[in-house]
């Protein structure tokens, strides 16, 4: 059965996930003069205690503004200012504490290990469970309500960890699934899934097949690694995996990609990743900043105009909130990136939001 917290008038959470780990007084960070790396300066990682608030905007894509499922109005147009220009971030964000959006109560919802705020139906999210599940994934509201079961005809699930939002070989935007987890580090090779983006709300709430599947097979450039985190760059179709280790690592396979292989990723060195166990990320839809979180950690690094992704992660990170979570493997950048979602595994949790200040 769904529920949902009740989101308006917005209700204090008095609970353990109200200390958070943010970032409230960020540094100016940009590219210089003869180089496009992003170089952030480095900001002071604080933990704040306190309530944190419900009510969160859901993000939308229909004007100027929107009312809220919590009866809040957000702009949907790019801000300019000290910590924004038009196309992107300029400096560290100023995230606000999380707020909680609504609670996924789902028996079939267990173990959600990736998701993605949709770039093309605002105010629905894509999600899927752990290892263990089939190849399927859900759609919910913002509130945890499921608007439909998806079953991917000719896919497989060994460990499906992570999923993310990007362009395909036709247009409109694709879902891409991850099968990159392993724990004993002895897969000769990984996969990943991508299909066109349903309808949702044509679901109805049922069970439905989604065809036309394609699979890229991928192999590592030395030996398997262990995966929880798969992005899509919006600007070139690179696929980038950011491996779940000490150090951590990052691959990349070029884009645009076709389907079939197998491909040899190839590994993004120098990188700045002042945490390990990376378990989920995302790259905004713009492809102007990264953000990737651990269990207990999260940072964003920026992307100015013509920087690689190579270039962002040589830079240094910003460290941005993250709510305390059970185990949190889920960071989906909203879809006007005036903020990012988290979320954990386990039964009835909550959808937490950060807007950018």
């Amino acid at each position: 059965m769904l529920s949902s917290l009740p989101v308006a008038p917005p209700r204090i959470v008095l609970a353990a996930a109200s200390l958070v780990i943010a970032c409230h007084d960020a540094g100016p960070a940009g590219a210089s003069a003869s180089s496009t790396t992003a170089e952030a300066t480095t900001t002071t990682s604080t933990t704040t205690t306190g309530p944190v608030t419900t009510g969160a905007p859901l993000t939308t894509s229909d004007g100027p503004s929107t009312t809220t499922a919590g009866g809040l109005t957000t702009s949907t147009t790019t801000t300019t200012g000290d910590d924004t220009t038009t196309g992107g971030l300029a400096r560290c964000p100023v995230v606000a504490p999380p707020a909680q959006v609504g609670i996924v109560a789902d028996d079939q919802i267990y173990e959600t290990s990736g998701l993605v705020a949709s770039r093309a139906q605002p105010g629905v999210f894509w999600l899927h469970n752990d290892s263990g599940d089939g190849p399927r994934f859900f759609a919910v509201d913002g509130d945890g309500a499921r608007l439909g079961t998806f079953e991917v005809d000719g896919a497989v699930a060994i460990d499906w960890e992570d999923m993310s939002s990007g362009p395909g070989p036709t247009e409109g935007e694709w879902l891409y699934f991850g099968d990159i987890g392993d724990n004993p580090e002895v897969r000769p090779s990984i996969t990943v899934y991508r299909v066109p983006e349903p309808d949702a709300a044509a679901a109805g709430g049922a069970t439905v097949s989604v065809s036309g599947v394609e699979a890229i097979e991928l192999v590592y450039p030395d030996e398997p690694h262990n995966a929880e985190t798969l992005m899509v760059d919006p600007q070139t179709g690179d696929l980038v995996i950011v491996a779940k280790g000490d150090p951590t690592r990052i691959f990349r396979l070029p884009g645009p990609v076709a389907a079939g292989g197998p491909y040899t990723l190839e590994e993004v060195a120098p990188v700045q990743f002042p945490a390990v166990v990376a378990t989920g990320g995302d790259i905004s839809p713009a492809g102007d900043f990264i953000a990737v979180r651990t269990y207990a950690q999260a940072f964003l690094w920026l992307r100015p105009p013509g920087a690689t992704i190579a270039d962002a992660f040589a830079g240094a990170p910003c460290p941005i909130a993250l709510a305390i979570e059970l185990q949190g493997e889920t960071l989906a950048i909203a879809p006007d990136a005036s903020g990012y979602y988290t979320m954990s595994e386990g039964d009835a949790v909550p959808l937490w939001w950060y807007a950018f200040e």
